[in-house]
């Protein structure tokens, strides 16, 4: 399998004068097999920096590497880690579904540490900004994001320009309510090698890339499901579907706000209540464990968050107090619990 590399892919702003704004994406793409750099900016008169507009800019990108080189059906990434932008659970959230879409089947995004990773992406976003200054300097008009891609487009150089229209970000299919991956600021890759589903550990490691294998135990590799892909084969709780329970509905709905329920999150078993449920993601205030079936409300934060409806392992009756601090699980239900903790 052929491999692609885009390091450091920048969002960054270009205006002039009193004129409209433009967006700026830059990076570089290197591919397997000796072949030269390719540097690409795409320009956007939207000012959105979101996961959803990194990967609207993106889209012109994966198209040609798709198209360029077939081959190549596994992606790297490199870039800095602004929470807002890219070490995030949204960007998580496309990593792990947009470039199946494309057709590739391997991807990891690895963040350098802060304060690095200034190099050849950032002298794309110098050499335009550069250039547009030129044109206004010999009398040129820039008033907005169009007129700047058009005028860099006319001009002699290596960079491949994309016109990104603020439509295309605000058609983007927006990031569904997902819980946040716990250590997100310490994650230094990520890797996706199933639709849906991310594996995560604090420090890059690719030591055993040429065997062809990416997700390497090393550094305490840790793995989540952050959206409900359809597989034709096993409906497991690993593929986004909820599992066959006799304590719980087929699917959590709006009728079960205010009910008792255990959340299963990375196989620890936390009560709580419905607060809200939409489509397949459920929202619910948890209790915290300080002992074998007993619980107590986490102080001085409230333990609040959006799960996938899989997520939900079963309904309860509301817990029941054992002194002041705190509450256990009626006993049934408890022993079903931890049945279902220990497969």
């Amino acid at each position: 399998m052929s491999e692609a590399t885009m390091c450091d892919p920048k969002a960054k702003v270009c205006a002039y004068g009193s004129h409209q704004q433009a967006s700026l994406h830059t990076g570089v793409l290197y591919t397997a097999g000796g072949q030269a750099p390719h540097t690409f900016c795409s320009i956007s008169p939207s000012r959105r920096h979101d996961p959803v507009a990194i990967w609207a800019h993106l889209d012109p990108i994966l198209k040609v590497v798709r198209e360029r080189h077939p081959q190549v059906s596994i992606l790297h990434f490199f870039s800095d880690g602004p929470a807002t932008q890219y070490r995030q659970k949204g960007n998580f959230f496309y990593l792990s579904t947009e470039p199946y879409k494309y057709g590739f089947k391997e991807i990891t995004w690895n963040f350098f540490e802060a304060s690095h990773g200034k190099g050849a992406p950032d002298g794309v976003g110098g050499v335009l900004k550069r250039s547009a200054d030129r044109i206004v300097a010999h009398g040129g008009d820039i008033p907005d994001a169009q007129s700047l891609y058009d005028k860099l487009k006319s001009l002699d150089t290596s960079v491949e320009l994309f016109f990104v229209p603020e439509r295309d970000i605000e058609s983007k299919t927006q990031v569904p309510a997902i819980a946040a991956v716990k250590g997100t600021l310490r994650i230094h890759q990520a890797i996706s090698l199933t639709p849906g589903q991310m594996k995560y550990r604090d420090i890059s490691c690719l030591c055993k890339r040429e065997e062809g294998v990416l997700d390497c135990p090393c550094f305490n590799l840790q793995e989540v499901t952050l959206a409900d892909v359809p597989v034709s084969s096993d409906e497991s709780p690993a593929s986004g579907k909820a599992p066959d329970n006799p304590r719980r509905p087929a699917m959590i709905e709006v009728k079960h706000i205010g009910e008792w329920c255990v959340v299963n999150y990375d196989n620890e078993a936390y009560p709580g209540f419905i607060m809200d449920a939409e489509g397949h993601s459920v929202k619910v205030k948890c209790m915290h464990r300080n002992g074998i079936n007993k619980f107590h409300w986490p102080s001085p934060r409230e333990d609040i968050c959006w799960y996938y409806d899989w997520h939900i392992l079963c309904l309860i009756p509301e817990p029941q107090a054992l002194n002041k601090r705190s509450v256990q699980i009626e006993a049934s239900a408890w022993k079903y619990v931890e049945e279902q903790l220990q497969k």
